[in-house]
């Protein structure tokens, strides 16, 4: 499977070190709303691709299978995403059966705990809570059936198969048609097609052919 992944030097360093990388730590963010969903993405890419081949692997890698549909799959160093400093743009290959692959646009629903489907239905439990509570509550004090039950709804961000072209929201558009992110559990020097080497301070971006290029 062809997927292109942006990633900080040190990623790409301990690569070619040690024959391998991982994330250990989401670099994204540390409180616990963000961690109980990479968590949770990394339990669904357990039940559904197995476990990490590394017992202390805990957190997902993250690439793009298609930036913004299958006509402009490859994402360009003017995205939005790369990251700051020096880093790397790299092209991979996967066999399908080690990535997961998920809706760009529905991942936004885990990441604010709010459900993928059913919204009104579920968001009225969630309103009625908060009503009882004289507050908006946060995820976490919401009875466990509720958590529970939003957090099932989850999983359609990896159902590719709904059609629904008058959603507004792109949600439900075809595949063809979708921001598809992919997540992996690692990395290795076999797995890079093609590599850029670049580095990103403020709005501005310089390209080099190697690491240390000046």
């Amino acid at each position: 499977m062809q997927l292109w992944t942006f990633q900080g030097i040190e990623i790409y360093d301990q690569m070619m070190r040690e024959g391998i990388t991982y994330c250990s730590k989401p670099t994204m963010g540390d409180n616990e709303n963000f961690m109980y969903c990479y968590r949770w993405m990394a339990q669904q890419m357990r039940e559904r691709i197995g476990e990490p081949p590394l017992s202390n692997i805990e957190f997902p890698m993250w690439a793009w299978y298609q930036y913004h549909s299958r006509k402009k799959r490859k994402p360009t160093l003017s995205c939005w995403d790369i990251p700051q400093g020096k880093s790397v743009f790299m092209e991979i290959e996967l066999p399908s059966e080690q990535v997961l692959l998920s809706d760009f646009s529905m991942w936004h629903s885990p990441l604010n705990f709010t459900p993928v489907k059913d919204f009104k239905r579920i968001w009225k439990k969630m309103e009625q809570q908060d009503k009882l509570a004289g507050k908006m509550l946060d995820f976490f004090d919401y009875p466990l059936e509720l958590q529970q039950e939003i957090a099932d709804n989850w999983t359609d961000v990896f159902d590719f198969s709904q059609r629904d072209k008058s959603d507004k929201y792109g949600l439900h558009t075809s595949k063809r048609n979708r921001s598809i992110q992919a997540t992996f559990w690692a990395l290795r020097p076999s797995d890079v097609v093609d590599v850029i080497f670049f580095e990103h301070e403020g709005k501005s971006i310089k390209q080099s052919k190697l690491p240390n290029d000046s």
